[in-house]
Order: structure tokens, then sequence, then C-alpha cells
């Protein structure tokens, strides 16, 4: 049967399995900030009565290996796909005394768990960093990994540090949360950025609505703003100070953050004191930089492949109330596909998001054009994921 790709659909691109009865039945993809990528494939194949299960999987090839690369391409229409390149973490066979049977075969379905192209970087590693500044760090990072660094860059250089006996992802989510950056991964592109920079390619914005006018059919399920609302002074509840020290002078200075300077509660960026002013500053500014979209909501909806964490969405209707039509920034998002093959119809396909904004009635995104350059296209190389290229130093 030929693929309706108007219709919620998923496919294994690579590697390509020769069989006549094999088909993805489920698909699940979780997103968000500081994880890797992971999706959960489930495959049923038409399996010989006459040999045992798992021994005819792997003696035909059928069955995927672990640490094989795999290409899946999920959506739901011709515009709105998207691709997940990743490493089988591993799998697992279930049959069952209900499965559907037939005169020489019978239907089995095999589970697969991807872990996105960014998994390598989970090896640990030990590293000096010596007056670099966090977008050199992260460059020389992704680069060593075949990865594209698309980096939001600075003139800040940071003190002497190590990283000892910590993966370079570890080491890469604790500089982005002493920096005030936003760690998200798209395939071999690790995006590090200020909170409110969109990582939206195109010029479209995947919308939703919940209208609840008798006889529209609402694209959104479920919404609800779980923190912000009440939140007074723009979300910022307490104090950033950090201290920086002197040891010529002995003289240990205060910085506070200006933003939060009114604030009656106290947070310290950081539990020492830094080397320098500077870096004491730039603490006590990065602490509120990491709480910009203060305010957050949880939605289910239609599902929409193109939606992913640093990507805007427009969510409108009246059943919404008036404060929360408009633009928001998604944080993580939950994919889940369940296809028919022999009916379209009965496919369904849902999407778990949870978004924010900087402010109670609207978002003030930063256009990506103005800070990174365009996403960097993904090869197979020596059977793992690459970056076509990572950029000039």
């Amino acid at each position: 049967m030929s693929l309706n790709v108007h219709a919620p659909h998923a496919e294994i691109v690579y590697p390509q399995v020769t069989s006549l009865r094999q088909f993805v039945t489920e698909v699940t993809v979780r997103l968000g900030e500081t994880v890797h990528p992971v999706a959960e494939v489930t495959v049923a194949f038409s399996a010989p009565l006459r040999a045992n299960i798992q021994g005819w999987l792997l003696e035909t090839g059928r069955l995927i290996p672990e640490d094989a690369p795999v290409h899946l391409v999920y959506g739901s229409g011709p515009h709105q796909r998207s691709n997940f390149f990743g490493y089988v973490q591993s799998y697992s066979i279930a049959t069952a005394s209900d499965d559907t049977r037939f005169t020489q075969n019978t239907e089995v379905s095999v589970t697969y768990t991807l872990v996105g192209a960014t998994s390598p970087l989970q090896t640990q590693t030990n590293r000096t960093w010596i007056a670099a500044s966090p977008s050199y760090i992260a460059r020389t990072i992704c680069r060593d990994h075949m990865l594209a660094p698309m980096v939001q860059r600075d003139v800040g250089r940071l003190g002497a540090r190590a990283q000892n006996a910590q993966s370079d992802w570890v080491f890469l989510r604790k500089l982005a949360a002493e920096c005030g950056l936003r760690l998200v991964v798209d395939n071999t592109n690790v995006c590090l950025t200020d909170p409110l920079v969109s990582l939206r390619e195109g010029r479209e914005v995947p919308a939703f609505f919940l209208t609840k006018l008798p006889g529209i059919r609402d694209t959104v399920d479920e919404f609800r703003v779980t923190t912000g609302e009440l939140d007074p002074a723009s979300g910022r509840r307490t104090r950033s100070e950090s201290f920086s020290y002197n040891p010529a002078t002995r003289h240990l200075s205060r910085v506070v953050d200006k933003a939060t300077s009114r604030a009656r509660s106290t947070t310290f960026a950081t539990q020492l004191p830094s080397a320098s002013q500077t870096m004491a500053t730039r603490r006590a500014v990065s602490q509120p930089a990491n709480a910009q979209l203060w305010v957050q909501a949880v939605a289910r909806v239609r599902g929409d492949a193109r939606v992913r964490p640093g990507t805007e969405v427009w969510m409108q209707g009246a059943g919404m109330g008036p404060r929360n039509t408009g633009q928001w920034m998604v944080l993580s998002a939950h994919h889940h596909l369940e296809l028919h093959l022999n009916d379209a119809r009965k496919s369904v396909y849902s999407l778990s998001m949870m978004v924010g904004r900087n402010r109670p009635d609207g978002l003030d995104a930063v256009p990506r054009s103005r800070v990174l350059p365009a996403p960097v296209r993904t090869v197979l190389t020596q059977g793992r994921w690459r970056a076509e290229h990572t950029g000039a130093a």
C-alpha cells in the first residue's frame, strides 16, 4: 500500500530492510532542553511459524542491531515532516498468544529505543580550559565529535577550569547553566543561545486553535497555564548576587544584577567568589537569564512535526483566555503517533508540549538570522551520523 503523506505517517529510511510485511505501528519522540533526543519505534513483522522468532529475525537481518545508525522520518503532511537521526540503544521483541495468526506466519512487534546523534558526547574525558570563552569551549567540544556548533558568540572569557571525569555533554550542560544559555539539540546541530533566540528555520509558525464553537473541530485538546500569571516584576522574585575576590588586595566585592535589585529575597549565583569582577557580573546576570521564559503552560494539541524546542507556536481561541493568545516558545515536545496500515483514518498523531514566554501577554523572540547561521545537514560517514561541515574556527 502506498504511503498517504497527508495522514500521520512514519518510516525508517535507513537502514532499508527488504520485507513485504514490515511497517511502523507506533512512534514516540521526546525532545527537550539539555537532554538527548529519544525515540521509541515499534515495527510489526510477519514471522514464519516454522522457525524460532528471534533467530529468524537475526538470521534474515530484519532486526536492527544495537548501536546501529537509524534515520526515522515522521509527520502528518508533505510540509510537516521531521527527521530523527540516532542510534539503537536497545530493542525488545514482543509476542503474545493473541497475536494475529495466518496459515504459515504470525505478527511480531519489535520496539527500538533510539538515542539522538549527540549520544557520543556522553564519552568522559579530561580537559583544561584557560581564559576561554563559552562559545570557544562549545565549538571545540562539538567539532571533536563532528557535530555542528550553533553557538551565540560573546566577548567574555571564563577563568581557568578543569573538566575531570565527566562527559562532554555534562560539561556543556553546566556551562550553559552558568552562562545563562539554552542548550538544544537538533540532530547533529548543537545550539547554545539565549532562551529568547528562535531556532525556527522558515517563516511558517505552527498554529493551534481552541474556539469551543459548535461544529468546529479544535486543534487544542487541553491548555493549562502552570506558572507565571500572578508573578510580579516580570517574573523576577529574587535578587541575584555574586562576589569576586582579588587575592592581591584581599578585597571582596559584591555584584548585584540591576534587573533584580529591588527583590526582597536573595539568591547567590555561585558558591565561591569569582576570580574577577567581570566573571562575577556574568554569573549574577546569568542566574535570572535562565528564567526569562517565566510564564509557562502545558498544552496537548494535534500533532505537528515542525514543533521542537526553541521554535515558536501560535495559540489562539476564545477558549484559551484573553492573555494566552499569541506566540509561545516551545520548551519541550512529546510526539506520539499510532499508525494503521490498512486504514489511514484510524491513525492518531498527538503532541504534548510545554511552552513559555517572557511576558504575560506576549513573547519577545529574537530571529535566528541575527544570531546563528543556517543549520547543517546530517550525513552518514563510516556508520556514524556527522554534520556535513562544522564551520570555521
